[in-house]
């Protein structure tokens, strides 16, 4: 199918930060899949202040596809600033992010996309679910501490899903600009407040069971990186409770 640049059927975003050794690959499994599928599409990558060699893969591979477009700044920003710039910065009628490691597999994005097509405003692959399969597993602290994360969001926030970490979700894209034109957190919490604030907008979040292969390239440290989320956890209370997400009339 052709590919229109200026209203594709689908965006699929994919923040970068020192993803060289595996970008180029896991890219093309994306557009292999795209193309085989038969959907209109581009594919948003935003390099979030690479210190490898990940932009010059990236240009590289702008100058052979067309339907991949690169959003580049040079100083690191953290995921969810990544992930909020190539999503209000696409152009599809429905946007998709995934992480570049491909932990949930290609044929997932289309999974995601019948859900969105069939009504759901909103869908987040979900490893918690009846058919969801860990492939690959974390190790044990990452397991833990996962679930210690998600069972705090959970309660402290709210969130009426089984699974807020998940690298794939999907949105229709008014709820996608209604949400990430609001959203504050730069860091890992950015999952919980874009559920978070789906629904106080009053968004219904469909979930879909994934496969799961955890990348051991994984550049998180956990010990950091849970007490930085623990303490996102806060702001994202403290942001609502100021009105802050102008979520009030």
């Amino acid at each position: 199918m052709p590919v229109s640049q200026d209203h594709p059927q689908v965006s699929i975003v994919i923040p970068l930060y020192n993803e060289a050794g595996y970008l180029g690959t896991n890219v093309t499994l994306i557009e292999n899949y795209l193309r085989t599928v038969q959907l209109d599409y581009e594919v948003v990558l935003v390099n979030d202040g690479s210190s490898d060699a990940t932009k010059a893969f990236c240009d590289a591979i702008v100058n052979r596809s067309p339907p991949v477009r690169l959003i580049s700044y040079p100083v690191n920003r953290g995921k969810g600033y990544a992930v909020k710039t190539g999503v209000l910065d696409a152009l599809g009628e429905y946007i998709i992010f995934t992480d570049a490691d491909l932990a949930v597999p290609v044929q997932f994005i289309g999974t995601c996309l019948k859900k969105l097509e069939a009504g759901a405003p909103i869908v987040i692959g979900s490893r918690h679910l009846r058919k969801s399969s860990f492939k690959v597993r974390e190790d044990p602290l990452r397991q833990f501490l996962g679930e210690v994360f998600r069972r705090f969001a959970q309660l402290s926030l709210g969130l009426k899903v089984s699974d807020i970490t998940c690298g794939l979700k999907g949105f229709e894209k008014k709820a996608a600009f209604e949400i990430f034109s609001r959203s504050k957190i730069d860091r890992w919490g950015y999952d919980a407040e874009i559920i978070f604030l789906a629904q106080k907008l009053g968004y219904r979040i469909g979930e879909i069971p994934v496969d799961w292969y955890h990348s051991f390239d994984s550049k998180v440290k956990v010990g950091s990186a849970s007490i930085k989320t623990l303490t996102e956890m806060l702001q994202i209370h403290y942001y609502y409770r100021t009105n802050c997400y102008y979520l009030s009339d």
